[in-house]
């Protein structure tokens, strides 16, 4: 009753927003010789009369092939997706016959997915001759020649291609040349495998999978499935319809991705103000926000479904259908009956309290806030009425980011959210199990899940930066990483919903920060990043406020800061532009058991040098999923916080110096009179340096107590004469007061 009230609520809601769920049809064309045709024995291909039909007829079991199994088996599990099954194969076809009707039963069809299977004909017309050598190349050629005119009649048209068996049982088994047909058939077999691995098709040895029933079932005749040597038996088909559904389910559903439908004009829907949706429009009007050039801290969490778990990092989710599987089922049971959806549930933050986290951040010294508000999982840490998959639905029931918001604002601090939603589209996908074997191809779940995708591009952290610098009017500054050119992997009817859903945080949250992970990288993205950018500026205009995206690499040519993922990505050098580092408080970015922590010396020595390059720090956090932030992570920020009590008058609302480093030593200033002298593990001895040897200074004192502090110039550089017997800060800053000439 719950799961129905869910759905009716979801459906409700969504038809509140005018948008729709959609199912593309997918065509799947099956075509072959009489093992694929499956009809009452006519060779034409259509039902034979009911006066004559041999209902004996092992070959032909009232239609019982395996493609009739596979047409059942999607038609009748899955009728909302309207898939439309085609036969075409015909009883005595090889490949000269098939190359006869190619055109009228493959191209003019233009299937989406094309399944052949065909040679075991070839090598019986071939041993009824036997007047020459059997010409294997000419036979892949042609069978190659066939693939190239369906591809480029339909360049995404995907093939599956099957192998011809045989079997030592019937008349086919007793003949004398069944050797030598035995090894015909083999070698078409491996031809055909050859094939597969050129044309990216998907490969299903029917020989290897009978094959395969002598070891397994070593009592059983073959004829348990093949009855005349050739022919499956309605038990062999339903063997080759298994293995049909289990490799090629997911290419009849990768297109098929359940996703709202979103019109033109609601894409084009956007506030009144000067952003236009092009690169020179948004140089033209954006400026870093002067906030942000001030705040020097932020805070950044990673909190979510993934905290349940708590193995492995936030990528459990796809981790357990890959290299923690074992794991997983060891502790939670096989990911059929327990899929990442079953944490959500489990997910019920009971002790999650967003005042005495906005306490916390506030006493750490953090000046802005970025939740994550839907990770590469796709649950949504927001109410959303674009999806039921979300924290005020489900779990624990809350709006965490409106709660959040709420109270980070009441404490002073601005607010920002991160979503990283495009990667959604192919995170959850098995490359080490079946599809079958898991809960992704559940429909009830389609709109969380997927269906998966098989990814493109296996980078580990989102797209590698390939090729491509930065083209299209760009005003920022070459870096070190380069966003990547060519085709996105996302459906556009994906990417349309993804716009829709960010509109729709921008509309409900007016963040400060909008932050992107790496899957926006695409150049091919530009389109949808542009219409982002001229939304929720425009919209921010209207608040009168000022705000900024977030984004890495060169995923904004213009209206961006750009984000590096961890310290060790950090800027080596003051760069012409204002930056942040996201670097997490531990190993990971989420919650697991074990998180190793880093110490609050190194994170304040990371923060001084990040802020002399002109740079923000943005510390990641790690909640436990019942929505507590350990005390040892607590500790850390309250040790941070208590430092930049201290210091802080060189850190916040400062810009970088003309020289950012000498040595241990780091610079930071306030306008053109007042230099910040922050040394790193200072031994509480004078000093000198030579960066401020040509200035004429006014005073030094320290920050840590005000004291003023004598200086002279010397040929070593600034002497600096400071003294302390006991040194615990792991940085220790001075005022330096220019004197102007």
């Amino acid at each position: 009753m719950r799961f129905i009230m869910r759905k009716v609520i979801a459906y409700i809601l969504t038809a509140l927003c005018s948008l729709t769920l959609q199912a593309e049809n997918i065509k799947v064309l099956f075509i072959g010789d009489s093992v694929t045709d499956g009809g009452w024995g006519n060779s034409a291909g259509h039902s034979t009369p009911s006066d004559k039909r041999n209902q004996w007829d092992k070959n032909h079991i009232f239609g019982h092939s395996y493609m009739m199994l596979c047409a059942a088996h999607f038609q009748s599990s899955l009728p909302e997706y309207e898939y439309e099954f085609l036969n075409r194969g015909i009883s005595g076809d090889d490949l000269t016959r098939l190359e006869a009707r190619w055109d009228k039963d493959v191209i003019k069809m233009n299937p989406d997915v094309l399944s052949v299977l065909i040679g075991t004909n070839d090598v019986h017309y071939y041993l009824e001759n036997k007047d020459s050598d059997f010409d294997f190349a000419g036979w892949e050629q042609r069978y190659r020649k066939l693939l190239d005119q369906a591809r480029n009649s339909n360049p995404k048209m995907k093939f599956v291609l099957g192998t011809p068996f045989v079997a030592k049982v019937g008349k086919v088994g007793a003949n004398e040349d069944y050797t030598l047909r035995d090894s015909l058939v083999h070698r078409l077999s491996g031809i055909i495998a050859t094939i597969a691995k050129d044309y990216d098709a998907v490969l299903l040895r029917y020989d290897e999978l009978f094959a395969a029933q002598k070891n397994e079932h070593p009592l059983v005749s073959m004829k348990q499935w093949i009855w005349d040597g050739i022919h499956p038996t309605a038990a062999g088909h339903r063997l080759m319809a298994d293995l049909w559904i289990k490799q090629c389910t997911h290419l009849i559903r990768t297109d098929n991705r359940k996703t709202i439908s979103v019109t033109p004009e609601e894409l084009e829907k956007c506030p009144d103000g000067p952003y236009q949706a092009n690169w020179q429009s948004v140089a033209e009007h954006y400026q870093t926000p002067q906030w942000f050039k001030d705040a020097k801290f932020g805070i950044f969490i990673h909190w979510g479904v993934y905290s349940v778990p708590a193995v492995g990092s936030e990528w459990y989710p796809k981790h357990m259908y890959n290299g923690l599987s074992a794991a997983h089922r060891e502790k939670w049971g096989n990911q059929k009956s327990f899929g990442y959806k079953d944490f959500i549930p489990m997910f019920k933050a009971e002790k999650f309290d967003p005042q005495q986290w906005a306490e916390l951040f506030q006493t750490a010294g953090a000046r802005y806030v970025i939740p994550t508000a839907e990770h590469h999982d796709g649950f949504a840490m927001y109410y959303s009425k674009l999806t039921h998959w979300n924290a005020k639905e489900m779990g624990l029931c809350r709006d965490i980011i409106g709660e959040l918001a709420e109270a980070v604002r009441a404490k002073g601090m601005k607010f920002g959210v991160s979503n990283h939603r495009i990667e959604n589209w192919d995170f959850m996908y098995p490359l080490n199990m079946s599809l079958d074997d898991t809960d992704l191809m559940d429909p009830d779940y389609a709109d969380l899940y997927g269906p998966p995708q098989k990814p493109i591009l296996q980078s580990g952290m989102g797209p590698k930066a390939l090729a491509a610098p930065a083209t299209g009017g760009a005003t920022e500054a070459v870096i070190n990483e380069t966003a990547v050119e060519g085709r996105h992997p996302q459906s556009n009817a994906f990417l349309n919903e993804w716009e829709m859903r960010v509109h729709e945080i921008i509309d409900r949250y007016q963040p400060d920060l909008l932050y992107f992970d790496n899957g926006i990288n695409y150049r091919s993205l530009d389109p949808w990043k542009l219409r982002i950018a001229r939304y929720y500026y425009n919209s921010a205009w209207q608040w009168h406020k000022e705000v900024s995206i977030q984004s890495k690499s060169q995923a904004y040519l213009a209206g961006s800061i750009q984000d590096f993922e961890r310290m060790s990505r950090a800027p080596q050098q003051t760069l012409d532009r204002y930056w942040q580092v996201d670097d997490p408080i531990g190993n990971k970015f989420g919650y697991i058991e074990g998180l190793k922590l880093q110490s609050a010396e190194g994170i304040i020595r990371s923060l001084v040098n990040i802020i002399s390059r002109n740079g923000n720090l943005c510390l990641n956090i790690s909640p436990k999923a019942d929505g507590t932030i350990p005390d040892d992570q607590q500790q850390i920020l309250r040790t941070v916080g208590n430092w930049l009590r201290t210091y802080g008058e060189g850190v916040y609302d400062t810009r970088a110096y003309t020289t950012s480093a000498e040595g241990n030593v780091r610079f930071t200033c306030r306008g053109d009179s007042i230099v910040y002298v922050f040394v790193i593990g200072w031994n509480g001895k004078p000093f000198a340096i030579q960066t401020l040897n040509n200035q004429s200074i006014n005073s030094v004192t320290s920050l840590a107590d005000g004291k003023t502090i004598t200086f002279r110039h010397t040929d070593e550089g600034l002497l600096i004469n400071a003294t302390q017997t006991n040194v615990n800060a792991p940085v220790t800053g001075f005022k330096v007061k220019l004197r102007h000439r």
